[in-house]
């Protein structure tokens, strides 16, 4: 099982989850460039797109299970449109849903994106909001290695130019995407977080009709959590991965 993380975020995201998964299956989490321990490289969600099809590619003897989140979902999905032969499952945790016209909103991303700069001239500012609020429930040395990675300049740049690259990009990326025939899980947040766009109902409804496309698509909701799914609701993004590795062990 591949973890993708979602925008600007780094593998640490799936720590609550991959521990518990990996008791089960081999797993792996790893960091886009310019996040976590990374170089740093050119911008842009089709060499975002490659670099994760490059990594199941290094084990081309394997198949896997993708588990993408907000952003890590469209991309799991574009790596299982290109290497079907590689891809047995996907979960998508809450993901993006391109024909959602506020995703391509260029002016509201340059808007984010500054926020994202603004962050990374003060990152030490949102230490706390990082340990006491968003990962108040991992391990202390967990949450100290993450929260440090996450506030580093580098990763909030790299962060903004990701919101960036998702506006400009998404639509090209995703034209014409047709998903191969396996189970497929789409999990949506039910809570509403602060200021979010587009509305949630919006949202869930997209994901309920991409469930609804595909032969073996489930759509299910996390009813205690908004966007951050990965950080609040772990336990059940762990039961409906494990949901997927039984499935495909019995194809």
């Amino acid at each position: 099982m591949v973890f993708e993380a979602g925008l600007g975020a780094n593998r640490g995201t799936w720590g609550l989850v991959q521990r518990e998964v990996a008791a089960r299956t081999r797993t792996l989490a790893y960091d886009r460039a310019g996040l976590g321990r990374s170089d740093p490289a050119t911008a842009g969600l089709r060499r975002m797109a490659t670099d994760l099809e490059d990594v199941l590619c290094a084990d081309d003897d394997t198949r896997f299970v993708l588990v993408g989140h907000s952003l890590g979902g469209v991309l799991a999905r574009w790596v299982a449109q290109r290497q079907p032969a590689l891809v047995a499952g996907l979960l998508l945790v809450d993901q993006v849903e391109e024909e959602i016209e506020e995703y391509h909103d260029r002016a509201r991303a340059r808007a984010v994106a500054a926020g994202y700069t603004l962050a990374a001239v003060s990152a030490v500012a949102l230490r706390p909001l990082l340990t006491k609020v968003l990962h108040r429930n991992f391990p202390p040395d967990m949450a100290a290695e993450l929260i440090s990675e996450e506030v580093s300049y580098g990763a909030l740049r790299t962060g903004a130019a990701e919101v960036r690259a998702m506006a400009s990009g998404l639509r090209e990326l995703m034209a014409g995407a047709e998903l191969p025939d396996i189970p497929v899980t789409v999990l949506s947040a039910g809570r509403c977080g602060r200021a979010e766009r587009p509305p949630r109902s919006v949202l869930v409804a997209a994901h309920r009709r991409l469930a609804e496309r595909i032969p073996r698509g489930r759509h299910v909701v996390a009813e205690r959590a908004d966007h951050l799914v990965p950080l609040q609701q772990p336990e059940l993004i762990v039961n409906e991965a494990l949901k997927l590795v039984e499935e495909v062990s019995r194809l």
